[in-house]
């Protein structure tokens, strides 16, 4: 039976307080799930606990896992070209674009544009996505797709639903996990905590001493102009599907107990193992230098001793998604438990969130009991 440490709890919290008291961060939440529930919730610094933040990428998985049911009902296949469903997303060039490629980050098209012109209607982004070009030929090589791709996912939710796909979202993975809306119009009201940016990027030596290698230093795939634009009411009411989720903590740590548990059986149990532990795309990312261990939906921590680069635990199954800026969740299906912190600091210092995050993911593994 696991159950988590008074001990180590009490450490887990006094590392979040040194943030907030050394002025890297102002405002945190921390959550840890356990037998399907939440065990463990706190807020730090300025926030309350009826507080949520932008999760950033975070909400990819949120998205991805909500494909499952027409992977398991046949009504969608991962190795089907995206145009089968989407015929406008066939246009230059992309016509053997599969399923598969799109949720592992190797579409090609990591930098295709929606604006806002198009993104609030299926037809405007149909349109956007006969326009795309591939900058690399699909397949050939892994580059982290900060939002393109999860648009075109959206998209096929959408259209596989004939409803929209924010509704598909919650009524799939959030609110079986009884948490509420995460995504879209329906999320919007009290705002989330304000993101702020802070700091400067330091010299490459620096950046390369602390990661190991120069290849092995992450190369931002999206600016602070962009992310902090999620401090608008009217983009948050978007429900941009690459990063445009807002959450407690608790209600992240719950989804990912609702992945391992699959409250009401809202998920298929055959493709919800699979999604959640089956590498797909093994290649070496672009992004990062490293194997990209990815699944259907987000990140498998692996065995190869780089865990910590896919923002993950040091224990192999463990999966999940980051957000910008050190947003950390997973869950452990080895002990059950998972995790969420949630804050409100960009900082251009990367080495700032991967000091934080091995910090905080090794105090979570230090307080499981068995």
């Amino acid at each position: 039976m696991t159950t988590l440490s008074a001990t180590g709890l009490d450490a887990l919290h006094r590392r979040i307080q040194q943030e907030i008291d050394e002025g890297r961060i102002t405002a945190a939440q921390v959550a840890i799930g356990l037998d399907g529930a939440v065990a463990e919730f706190r807020s730090f610094g300025t926030a309350a606990d009826d507080d949520r933040f932008v999760i950033y990428s975070a909400t990819k998985a949120l998205v991805a896992m909500s494909l499952l049911p027409h992977l398991a009902d046949g009504s969608l296949d991962l190795t089907t070209p995206v145009a089968r469903y989407l015929p406008e997303f066939g246009g230059q060039g992309k016509a053997d674009v599969t399923v598969l490629q799109v949720l592992t980050m190797q579409g090609g098209f990591p930098q295709a544009i929606l604006g806002p012109d198009r993104w609030g209607t299926s037809e405007g982004r149909r349109a956007a996505f006969a326009d795309w070009v591939l900058e690399w030929p699909a397949g050939s090589r892994t580059e982290y797709h900060p939002v393109s791709a999860h648009w075109v996912i959206a998209e096929l939710l959408e259209t596989l639903n004939a409803r929209p796909y924010a509704t598909v979202v919650h009524e799939r993975v959030v609110a079986p996990a009884g948490a509420p809306a995460m995504l879209g119009a329906a999320a919007v009201g009290r705002a989330p905590v304000t993101v702020r940016a802070i700091g400067e990027r330091p010299v490459e030596t620096a950046l390369v001493e602390a990661f190991g290698r120069p290849d092995l230093v992450p190369i931002a795939s999206i600016g602070p102009g962009p992310l902090l634009s999620m401090n608008d009411p009217r983009a948050q009411a978007v429900g941009i599907p690459g990063g445009g989720g807002m959450a407690s903590a608790a209600s992240m740590a719950a989804v990912y107990q609702h992945f391992l548990h699959n409250h009401g059986a809202a998920l298929p149990a055959d493709w919800l193992v699979d999604a959640v532990c089956t590498v797909r795309n093994a290649s070496l990312s672009a992004t990062d230098g490293v194997p990209a261990n990815r699944t259907i939906a987000g990140y498998v921590a692996g065995n190869d001793g780089y865990h910590l680069h896919r923002w993950m635990p040091a224990t192999p199954g463990a999966f999940g998604h980051a957000g910008a800026g050190g947003q950390l969740n997973w869950v452990d299906p080895a002990s059950g438990v998972s995790f969420s912190f949630l804050h409100d600091t960009l900082h251009d210092d990367p080495r700032v969130e991967f000091r934080r995050a091995a910090a905080l993911n090794d105090a979570v593994l230090g307080l499981v009991q068995h």
